[in-house]
């Protein structure tokens, strides 16, 4: 029943994995919860602020009402925050991967070489009877920082499933045996 609810949705936060033969590419366009209360505070009493003060023109003065122009703006703020969207590249001619999260403001970009990650697993994470997923991409060695594990999205998105994070780690981890067979054969 509940894969039923989330079929019906799942078209309005799209998730894309395009795998072609010599690439992967992984666009998450998937709102974070954070964005989606700070759109619903922004969309309850901004209107809220904007409509006291056409009914009671000398409500201006009143504390209560800039508190909510004030919680309107909080919500923005915390709403702009949030990543847009995550898109992940995966390139076999070049060996080569890159990492984008894109705010409405910055965008922020790893990249490095496709042969430090091994395979990439569904971690799942459980709080207070509920299970969120993440997809981590293991590391080979310990590097400068000591960490021997990549996580993909840092703020679990809206329609979190297992289903979403295992097709996306699947995925990734064909490309990275791709590379590794490719890497192999021009060594020998």
């Amino acid at each position: 029943m509940l894969d039923q609810i989330y079929d019906m949705f799942s078209f309005a936060v799209p998730l894309r994995i395009v795998q072609r033969p010599d690439s992967l590419v992984v666009q998450d366009y998937r709102p974070t919860w954070l964005m989606l209360s700070g759109i619903g505070m922004v969309l309850f009493f901004a209107p809220a602020f904007v409509l006291v003060v056409v009914k009671a023109p000398g409500a201006l003065e009143s504390f209560g009402v800039w508190a909510l122009a004030l919680i309107a703006v909080a919500g923005l703020i915390l709403a702009l925050s949030q990543p847009i969207r995550e898109v992940y590249y995966f390139d076999l001619p070049s060996d080569s991967y890159r990492f984008e999260r894109q705010y409405v403001y910055r965008k922020e970009i790893i990249e490095g070489s496709l042969d430090q990650f091994t395979s990439a697993r569904v971690k799942t994470e459980t709080h207070d009877n509920t299970e969120t997923y993440f997809v981590v991409l293991s590391q080979e060695g310990m590097f400068l920082t000591g960490i021997t594990e990549q996580t993909l999205r840092e703020n679990v998105p809206v329609l979190n499933s297992f289903w979403n994070e295992s097709e996306i780690a699947n995925a990734i981890t064909a490309i990275i045996s791709n590379a590794s067979r490719r890497r192999e054969k021009k060594l020998s």
